[in-house]
């Protein structure tokens, strides 16, 4: 699946920039991996399942689901009952919810896209919206990259996981979304006994 390659460099990343410019101390930040045992969205008793699999291996788990048209539905079908079902587990549990689709994340950095594909397309010849905030207005931000991606003429090996090594943080920033998941990461983290600066 493709967030699984783009989803977890850019969270890593973005778990360090975290750790680095909101608490005094030291957070150590491993790599974020995947748990998967099949394509596509998983159970929610398969999520609890993966989990124990591997107890004591993570502090946080990040669940992923793209929010679609209506976060009310995520919220009532995937995220208020896995919140029940987790009850006192030792791992926190953090949302990661973009607005339609994880692409659009992808699509807030136009520099990062062109350094990933090697172009030079302006953002509004690759479809991109003039603030990257607006990226969640994008009915269909998969269709946009796709198209992008599409119109390169040569191999461009694993673009995915490029995008998530180079679309800017600071730009992401302005999402919000993702300014949601970062203030859900930094106040579980604080609630794990890490102290802000």
């Amino acid at each position: 699946m493709t967030d699984d390659q783009f989803l977890p460099r850019l969270l890593g990343r973005a778990l360090t920039e975290l750790c680095w410019t909101e608490f005094a101390d030291p957070v150590e930040v491993a790599d974020v991996q995947p748990l998967r045992d099949r394509k596509g969205p998983c159970a929610l008793p398969d999520v609890i399942k993966l989990v124990q699999r591997n107890a004591a291996s993570f502090s946080i788990i990040f669940f992923h689901h793209d929010q679609g048209a209506s976060a009310d539905r995520v919220e009532e079908e995937w995220l208020r009952p896995l919140r029940q079902i987790w009850g006192d587990r030792p791992e926190h549990l953090v949302a990661v919810v973009p607005v339609r689709e994880t692409e659009a994340w992808l699509l807030a950095d136009g520099d990062g896209l062109r350094r990933a594909l090697g172009v030079r397309w302006t953002d509004t010849a690759m479809g991109l919206p003039a603030h990257p905030k607006d990226v969640e207005r994008i009915a269909d931000p998969k269709r946009v990259l796709n198209e992008v991606l599409a119109r390169v003429r040569r191999s461009i090996g694993d673009h995915y996981g490029q995008l998530g090594e180079l679309v800017s943080l600071d730009r992401l920033s302005t999402v919000p979304a993702y300014r949601r998941w970062w203030t859900d990461t930094r106040d579980t983290l604080t609630r794990i006994g890490y102290r802000r600066l």
